[in-house]
């Protein structure tokens, strides 16, 4: 019996990474809000951390504070661009860029991750949550792996060992099935 084909395995690792991404759905509905909180909380900790928090609290009160302000000055860069266009003030994209806050946006959005998946790993929901995402990223390997020659199967696990790589569950299984004669 041939292997399956790249295609097939394609097959099988989406509709297998679709029975995941439910169960996934369904461990969110046993708490709904608990990845929100646990993104709250990484991102007070990606803060902390990175020693932003008393910065992040000072830049919320000051922009606050300066609310007013910029919609005045907004309002007022439009009404001029707009009068300038001969167009209503609405239909101006007054939008500048921001590289540096983007920059910093962008590391606070990583640290957190890092403290997403902590805070994931102190929970036994979250724990069960990140186990799957793990199956799921490793989906592709797995399928290849089930349908692969034993050579193939032996250099994987002497790779992994070599490298200490723990393997999934499913990575496990998938080693353990016999693999199909090439006849």
């Amino acid at each position: 019996m041939p292997g399956l084909s790249v295609t097939e395995k394609t097959h099988w690792k989406d509709r297998i990474a679709r029975r995941i991404d439910k169960r996934i759905e369904a461990l969110h509905a046993e708490d709904p809000h608990f990845t929100d909180r646990v993104q709250r909380e990484a991102r007070d900790r990606a803060l902390q951390s990175l020693g932003l928090a008393e910065l992040q609290a000072e830049l919320v009160q000051t922009e606050q504070g300066e609310a007013v302000f910029e919609q005045r000055k907004t309002a007022i860069r439009r009404a001029m661009l707009a009068r300038i266009r001969g167009v209503s003030g609405e239909e101006v994209d007054d939008t500048p860029g921001y590289a540096a806050s983007q920059e910093v946006t962008a590391a606070i959005q990583r640290r957190q991750a890092v403290h997403t998946d902590e805070l994931f790993a102190a929970h036994d929901l979250g724990r069960r949550i990140l186990q799957l995402r793990e199956e799921k990223d490793n989906l592709l390997d797995t399928v290849w792996l089930a349908t692969s020659p034993a050579q193939i199967k032996t250099l994987w696990s002497k790779v992994a060992d070599l490298l200490g790589d723990p393997q999934t569950q499913l990575q496990r299984d998938a080693l353990a099935i016999a693999p199909l004669d090439a006849t």
